[in-house]
């Protein structure tokens, strides 16, 4: 995840403001949901992480 508005200064580059914080406000929803429903605290991994934690998913399942 980016942080300090860097997310929202990469998105009003090529959206209107409205559109840039509904993106924001779509992703901060997205993880709110995904705490609340998951029941486990926030935690920042990087994308490297995620693709590595996606590709032993996908190991387990096969």
């Amino acid at each position: 995840m980016i942080l300090n508005g860097e997310y929202y200064q990469r998105k009003i580059e090529t959206k209107t403001q409205k559109q840039a914080l509904g993106a924001v406000m779509n992703k901060l929803l997205r993880i709110i949901f995904s705490v609340l429903k998951n029941k486990q605290a926030f935690r920042l991994i990087s994308p490297d992480q995620q693709v590595e934690m996606y590709q032993q998913h996908l190991k387990k399942s096969a």
